[in-house]
């Protein structure tokens, strides 16, 4: 009787496969049961062994799929995300499959469907392309094979119309496609675009669905009965049969990174997907990345440019509201109350933005400076209004609200700052016939709340929206007239060395959701720094001129994307155990003259979730690089002992260097 060796993946934090006998032929992609340190594990086939190894192997008790569930292109994908990304691939390999499979389940034998077809909804294509979206069209009918394509429009020039119609073509060829958006609040607006347009069968994938649910889009799209998918991050390798286009929406959202786990990026996986199934792939944005930006001066991307609205409207001016000799009611000036009483008195709405969710981000005591702090996390508590409660928003504990200061005893206690919560109750004081609508976080987390939402903001009239960044991205609300942001210093003054992408784009997207419809809107920055050089030149809202000047001091300070970076994250209970690991890691790279290393350096939130926090920041000159000294470092530390006193791991192109 024959016997073939398998190399295995297994979903641990371990950097390597193990091999395992089986008297059956199977294929790579298929997912196995093996017992694995006495338990009984679900295990993912990547390699058949020619030889025999030379020790004794354990035998596969049972092969879970009929046909493999990843396929040759996605293994290569897969193999190359855990090597780039330096992560366990068999984690990778468990990020990618849906919930229900990573448990002992067996799938049903595929049918491929080869009849499904769509019919464009005529009544939903009434209007008519104007010349700049016509010139879109043509150009991106024309890409072939891996072509990457940044769609640069601005807010409200009809990006998802051009989406649609680039989709028609595609299905029109038996072409199935995959849209990715950076949020899950995004895919409602764009699921109702679609389904207008080309029927209900289209398949909506992310991590708030129940494992049936994502089962099931992930077996149509697998089979061909589903031909387009939206979804979110982990959408990005969804097995869609005949795959013929990627889309990514907002392409610069920093939501495409993870940032627990397996820390990847969905956007640079989609480009890696599209090169490897040899597809087009089109960026879409109004505020492109730097990094796009810097590849398509470097020819490797196309550019098509959409630069007016699609009605034809003016984006909305920016007024710069100086507050350093201002009384602000809840974080609001009087000059923008005023401004939002009269925009409700023309029936119209109000967007207030404000990155900052809960009621109150701190709780003191005004007599000894007492500040409530979470005891697992170095991070001060938020007072949640509605729940009563001290939250913190690193670990999510919860606390009750002392009466008498813990260090004092006195109860001199007060609340400062103002989050989302705090501004719609004094809003609804303020204006009390007024529809008061919060978007954020707290607000969307039972099942179909956020649809809810949506759906009262588009019944609404005059009205005034509350939100944090969820608020800003994407959404199509055409009767606001106004916007309102509240705290954009802390973005113009951070020592992030990506803070002046972040809050450009921030403010860009924010004015993207005012006067998208009559386009006589107004956004009112509230600021202490009405002189700040950047600010200023935000106002004219040519996004593309300030981060193309953004670039060129990056090039001039060597800083990504001119340069590869990654942090070696650490994590411990005792502060001192990191130091000391890092400090290790940076003797070895300093004697090599291509690579720079900085740190240790704590973390800005130095404690998380009961552990102490910190980093090297590792910077060369180019990725290949970088990956050599990344392997050359856990190929080291393997044996240090100071291995088993902390976590750590690699955040390659890291967009947050706290």
């Amino acid at each position: 009787m024959n016997i073939f060796y398998y190399d295995i993946a297994i979903p641990i934090p371990i950097r390597e496969t193990f091999t395992y006998q089986s008297k059956d032929i199977i294929q790579t992609g298929t997912r196995v049961a093996i017992k694995f340190r006495n338990k009984e594990v679900v295990g993912y086939v990547i390699k058949n062994l020619k030889n025999k190894p030379s020790f004794p192997t354990t035998e596969i008790f049972e092969i879970l799929d009929s046909e493999p569930i990843f396929k040759s292109s996605d293994l290569q994908i897969i193999s190359w995300l855990a090597d780039y990304y330096h992560h366990p691939i068999g984690e990778v390999f468990d990020t990618f499959c849906p919930p229900s499979l990573r448990k002992r389940i067996k799938t049903d034998p595929l049918i491929t469907s080869f009849d499904t077809t769509y019919e464009v909804i005529k009544e939903d294509k009434i209007f008519e392309l104007n010349a700049e979206q016509e010139n879109c069209v043509k150009e991106l009918k024309a890409l072939k094979g891996f072509d990457p394509c940044l769609l640069y429009g601005v807010t409200g020039s009809g990006k998802t119309e051009i989406y649609l119609r680039i989709s028609d073509i595609y299905l029109s060829k038996g072409k199935s496609i995959l849209i990715l958006v950076p949020e899950i609040s995004l895919t409602p607006q764009l699921q109702e675009r679609f389904i207008n347009r080309f029927g209900d069968n289209i398949g909506i994938y992310h991590s708030r669905q129940t494992p049936k649910q994502r089962y099931d889009v992930w077996n149509k799209a697998r089979s061909g009965e589903i031909k387009i998918v939206i979804g979110t991050r982990s959408a990005v390798l969804c097995p869609l049969h005949n795959l013929g286009l990627m889309i990514i929406d907002e392409e610069h959202d920093q939501s495409y990174k993870q940032h627990e786990g397996f820390r990847f990026s969905a956007r640079d996986l989609s480009i890696k997907r599209a090169q490897v199934e040899d597809i087009p792939i089109i960026l879409g944005t109004a505020t492109p990345s730097l990094q796009t930006l810097k590849l398509v001066q470097d020819k490797k991307y196309k550019q098509i440019n959409i630069l007016k609205r699609a009605n034809g409207s003016e984006p909305p001016g920016f007024i710069v509201l100086d507050i350093n000799d201002s009384k602000l009611e809840s974080g609001i000036a009087k000059e923008s109350l005023d401004a939002i009483e009269m925009t409700l008195s023309q029936n119209k709405q109000v967007l207030i933005f404000i990155n900052r969710r809960g009621f109150s981000p701190l709780y003191e005591c005004n007599d000894c400076r007492w500040v409530a702090e979470c005891k697992s996390c170095d991070a001060r508590l938020v007072f949640h209004h509605g729940l009563d409660r001290l939250m913190c928003h690193r670990c999510e504990s919860a606390y009750g609200v002392p009466k008498k200061c813990p260090e004092c005893a006195h109860s001199n206690l007060s609340l400062q700052g103002s989050g989302t919560e705090r501004i719609e109750l004094f809003l609804e004081n303020y204006f009390k016939n007024t529809t008061i609508i919060r978007l954020d976080h707290d607000t969307t987390k039972k099942k179909g709340a956020l649809n809810e939402i949506i759906k009262k903001v588009h019944e609404s009239d005059s009205a005034i929206l509350i939100g944090t960044q969820m608020l800003a991205k994407g959404h199509d609300f055409p009767k606001v007239e106004l916007g309102v942001i509240l705290n954009c210093d802390a973005g113009i003054t951070s020592p992030d060395i990506n803070s002046l992408e972040k809050i450009s784009q921030l403010l860009i997207q924010v004015s993207g959701r005012v006067g998208r419809k009559e386009g006589n809107g107004k956004v009112l920055i509230q600021t202490r720094y009405p002189e700040d050089e950047n600010l200023r030149e935000l106002k004219s809202g040519d996004y593309l001129n300030f981060a193309l000047k953004n670039l060129k001091q990056k090039k001039e300070l060597h800083h990504p994307p001119y340069t590869a970076v990654s942090l070696l994250r650490t994590s411990s209970p005792l502060a001192e155990h990191n130091i000391k690991f890092l400090e290790k890691v940076a003797s070895i790279l300093s004697i090599e003259s291509d690579i720079s290393a900085i740190g240790p350096i704590p973390s800005i939130i130095t404690k998380s979730r009961g552990n102490f926090r910190h980093h090297l920041i590792i910077q060369t000159t180019s990725k290949t690089l970088l990956n050599k000294f990344a392997q050359d470092i856990i190929s080291s530390v393997s044996s240090w002992k100071e291995t088993k006193k902390v976590k750590w791991y690699f955040d390659i192109d890291p967009i947050d260097y706290s």
